[in-house]
């Protein structure tokens, strides 16, 4: 004989059925939302061997190629041109290279903090980085230099997959558009701080 009253229920069938139809809610919006980008997110053939959404952020600056490269991988000239509460230290007291670690603290439009090392350079032309952990664990973060005409190009790129499923509703929601924002303050003051001299 069992001491179950009439009615109850031996699963809760009420909760997984909630829990189910949040669930996916959840997925429609995370799906509906993936197409969502900014107006930085772009395709491009020249990244396919990455893998991830690419987000690229360029800026005509009037200056020298070697200019903005000295700026670019010097800790105290590239901590300048941040904006404030960003902060950049290389690990290396050596000259800044191939295996140079980079942290980066951001305290200011969001908290975020992140070791990228520094995986290929080419002097005046490109600078590549992998991301070791934090938000964009085993992203890619690119700086190009191009020459063109009396401007130079300078180019910044991160090609990222924020796993699971809270970083990624995070990422389209809110970080890509903070990012977004950092990314762009920084070409500012680079471009004021060079064009000034």
């Amino acid at each position: 004989m069992s001491n179950l009253k009439p009615g109850t229920t031996l699963f809760p069938t009420e909760r997984i059925e909630k829990f189910l139809c949040v669930l996916a809610i959840a997925a429609l919006l995370l799906s509906c939302l993936a197409g969502c980008a900014s107006r930085y997110t772009i395709k491009s053939p020249e990244y396919t061997r990455y893998n991830g959404e690419i987000n690229q952020h360029k800026r005509l600056i009037r200056a020298q190629k070697s200019r903005i490269f000295q700026i670019l991988t010097n800790k105290k000239a590239i901590q300048e041109v941040y904006p404030e509460g960003t902060i950049v230290t290389h690990e290396s007291s050596l000259s800044y290279g191939m295996g140079t670690l980079v942290n980066t603290k951001v305290n200011h439009i969001f908290k975020l903090e992140w070791n990228t090392r520094v995986e290929e350079v080419i002097p005046h032309k490109m600078i590549r980085l992998r991301f070791l952990d934090g938000f964009f664990t085993g992203g890619t973060e690119i700086w190009e230099i191009e020459d063109q005409g009396e401007y130079t190009l300078v180019s910044h790129t991160i090609i990222v997959r924020p796993r699971g499923f809270l970083r990624k509703m995070a990422w389209i929601l809110k970080v890509r558009r903070k990012h977004d924002k950092m990314v762009e303050a920084f070409l500012e003051n680079l471009q004021k701080v060079l064009e000034a001299d």
